[in-house]
């Protein structure tokens, strides 16, 4: 086998492989959404989620693995949830009937409820702040 042959089979094999390998790299950098009641509003980036829910009705996830998510749902009704095993925080306003469940471990707040309309469920290891229109089980 000519000397030129030898070098480039090695070569020509790995782009081979390479077409066939599916390489998945996970998504860096910021994330800003307008959600819509019923479709997913999931942020799994490592970096922010800033999401707006204007028509309410929406369940907004603070998925990644070190996501700073901050929600806004200005028509109520929304539920937000911070996962397990995140480690950013999640701040979330919401005019009224919102529920807020945080089990990550960075810090969770939730405000601009109407009196008594919205709930908050922590058992996040950071802190967990919900201004007077919160019940807290």
């Amino acid at each position: 086998m000519p000397r030129t042959t030898r070098l480039l089979a090695p070569v020509l094999a790995a782009l081979a492989l390479a077409a066939c390998v599916e390489v998945t790299t996970p998504i860096y950098g910021n994330d800003f959404m307008t959600c819509v009641a019923g479709a997913p509003c999931d942020c799994t980036v490592s970096g922010n989620c800033v999401f707006d829910c204007p028509g309410g009705g929406c369940t907004m996830q603070c998925l990644g693995a070190m996501s700073n998510c901050v929600f806004s749902c200005d028509g109520g009704g929304c539920d937000v949830v911070c996962a397990p095993g995140t480690t950013g925080n999640c701040v979330a306003t919401c005019t009224h009937d919102c529920a807020l469940a945080c089990s990550n471990t960075g810090n969770c707040a939730l405000s601009g409820c109407a009196a008594g309309t919205c709930s908050a469920d922590c058992s996040n290891l950071g802190n967990c702040v919900c201004s007077t229109g919160c019940t807290v089980p």
